[in-house]
């Protein structure tokens, strides 16, 4: 058995009155000196650091008391909903998925970009994650003035404001100098790497494409990170803190090995992702969990690439059951349907509309009775099923190939 954790599993004993089941789907795997390493990095001042105490012991306590205060305590902003890359556990990059679930829209408008930030500073959250879905390294967009934005500009953008934490999650393949410089002077206060094993076994999981030039995989990935590590040290900062994360199959064989290599090359946070099952469209009866809920209505937002705002980051298809209505400052989202536009009304909204709307707060009473089942997307959701966990290895996913044995037979393809 692995040493892997629960974020702030401290914190987290402290609260269990909940009898029902929750889901966090990404496990620390590094110490719990380094996680406070990682975490004493990022808030300098006092004050800082009780902010983040504060917002962390709100966030487990909405989970044990089902209560969703006055406000969302993080939002998660997807700037792009396309990738780069086409790997195997993920379904949302394919074409049908952006044509059919995320429709015209698949990146961000700056000034969208810019009203969601803002609402955040003056409604009080504290986290921003600026990916979901898709890479967010690959965002560029003109801003009003005609210049070009790009991702590091939308980290400065958070940071500058005052947004306690702004993170990210990429695969590095696309990094740059020119981007790890400016990533830099942005200061966010984590940058995540998705690592799905080492050498070959990354290589078989995320694949060489196009944009990699020639170059290998592993190797590209491994230089990319080395490259932000470096230009951060050079400099006597402490900033982006690095972060890794993997699928459990992809390390299997020698967990402590890939820790061991990973705080080599500079990652200061080490995290294994469960991996989920997303084949087909409905889950057996039988491998549902019972007495489950999903803790993020009572947490945070997500607002996708499209502008639409949604209940959950597990709501990868944006089910109109749990999708609140369109963020201002985007296009209405616009969908093919056999083979056709189709515009999708939702009515516009802030994130603090959102919050507060009937339509989410019914969502959380089903959740908090132990009837989530009665919302299609949240019965199907793969975070509630009984075949889950950090060190869950599918049977019918190939170790030696890295994929699952049937094929690519996902929802929405």
């Amino acid at each position: 058995m692995n040493d892997f954790r629960v974020k702030g599993e401290k914190i987290a004993e402290k609260y269990d009155s909940n009898q029902m089941d929750f889901d966090e789907s990404t496990y620390h795997y590094s110490s719990q000196e380094k996680e406070q390493q990682f975490i004493d990095a990022q808030f300098v001042t006092e004050e800082e650091k009780q902010k983040y105490k504060a917002y962390r012991e709100e966030w487990h306590r909405r989970a044990d008391q089902l209560d969703a205060g006055d406000k969302p305590l993080a939002v998660i902003c997807e700037l792009v909903s396309s990738c780069n890359l086409h790997c195997e556990m993920c379904y949302t990059i394919t074409p049908e998925f952006q044509e059919t679930v995320v429709g015209s829209q698949r990146m961000m408008p700056w000034d969208q970009v810019v009203k969601i930030v803002d609402e955040c500073v003056e409604i009080g959250v504290h986290s921003i994650l600026f990916s979901w879905r898709g890479e967010s390294t690959m965002y560029r967009v003109k801003g009003p003035d005609g210049k070009h934005k790009d991702f590091a500009d939308v980290l400065a953008y958070a940071r500058n404001k005052g947004i306690l934490e702004v993170t990210s999650l990429t695969n590095g393949r696309l990094m740059t100098p020119e981007l790890v410089k400016k990533i830099v002077d942005a200061q966010p206060n984590w940058i995540s790497f998705s690592v799905d094993g080492l050498g070959e076994t990354y290589d078989k999981v995320r694949e060489q494409v196009k944009t990699d030039k020639g170059q290998n995989p592993y190797d590209l990935l491994v230089k990319n990170i080395k490259m932000l590590v470096e230009e951060r040290d050079r400099r006597r900062l402490v900033k982006p803190q690095i972060r890794s994360n993997t699928i459990f199959p992809a390390i299997a064989e020698n967990p402590e090995k890939y820790k061991e290599v990973m705080e080599e090359i500079g990652v200061d946070m080490v995290t294994i992702n469960a991996i989920l099952d997303y084949r087909g469209d409905e889950m057996k009866e039988d491998d549902i969990l019972d007495n489950w809920f999903c803790q993020y209505p009572f947490q945070r937002l997500v607002v996708s690439a499209n502008g639409t705002i949604m209940a959950c980051p597990g709501a990868h298809n944006e089910e109109e059951e749990v999708a609140m209505g369109l963020y201002p400052g985007g296009s209405k989202k616009t969908v093919k349907v056999n083979g056709s536009d189709k515009v999708i009304e939702q009515p516009e909204m802030t994130l603090m509309d959102a919050w507060n709307s009937d339509k989410l707060n019914q969502v959380r009473h089903l959740h908090a009775t132990n009837r989530r089942k009665d919302i299609w997307a949240c019965k199907h959701c793969r975070h509630g099923a009984k075949k889950y966990g950090a060190e869950w290895l599918p049977e019918e996913w190939d170790m030696e190939e890295m994929k699952w044995e049937d094929g690519r037979k996902f929802r929405n393809n």
